[in-house]
């Protein structure tokens, strides 16, 4: 089962039209970069983060299908969790 934080189970829910967010998206041991590049729907970009994760900007109509991805572990948003170098998105 995937883990979604508060903000990514309102954005499955109620996604705003034409709106994109920035997720983390934490991936099991079998999943690499390329694998989620292939699985993810249309994507702004995936940046390899740190402890199996991905920086990845979708519209928000497609978080529920980031979620449902195999081999997806965790969703966050990446303004919550503070994924940039000191300054950025903390």
């Amino acid at each position: 089962m995937t883990y979604r934080s508060h903000p990514v189970r309102r954005l499955c829910e109620n996604p705003k039209a034409d709106a994109t967010v920035t997720l983390v998206v934490g991936v099991d041991d079998e999943t690499d970069e390329t694998e989620l590049r292939e699985r993810l729907p249309e994507t702004d970009g995936v940046e390899p983060l740190p402890y199996d994760s991905f920086r990845v900007t979708v519209s928000e109509s497609a978080v529920a299908d980031v979620c449902a991805i195999t081999g997806v572990t965790r969703v966050e948003t990446a303004n919550v969790i503070g994924t940039g170098d000191a300054g950025e998105d903390i």
